[in-house]
């Protein structure tokens, strides 16, 4: 196994910077950089709890932004 393999299984973690009615932004505390999630539900990008109570961000799925997160709640990303 090579060490670019490791690290692509690492999970990404991810907190969040703003939440509104539009989009959730979330920020990499490591990197700066910005993803912008947004609350349309035809869109993808579902950010929800996982079975033990963690917040979840799935790329993939289009979906909604789980309701009651705030800033500085952090975010694992399941298909980065």
């Amino acid at each position: 196994m090579k060490m670019s393999d490791i690290i692509t299984e690492i999970d990404q973690i991810l907190q969040i910077e703003k939440d509104d009615d539009n989009e959730t932004v979330l920020i990499d505390p490591k990197t700066k950089i910005k993803t912008v999630v947004p609350k349309d539900p035809s869109k993808p990008g579902a950010i929800a709890k996982d079975e033990r109570g963690n917040l979840t961000l799935d790329t993939k799925t289009k979906g909604t932004v789980d309701r009651g997160i705030k800033p500085g709640d952090n975010v694992t990303v399941k298909n980065a």
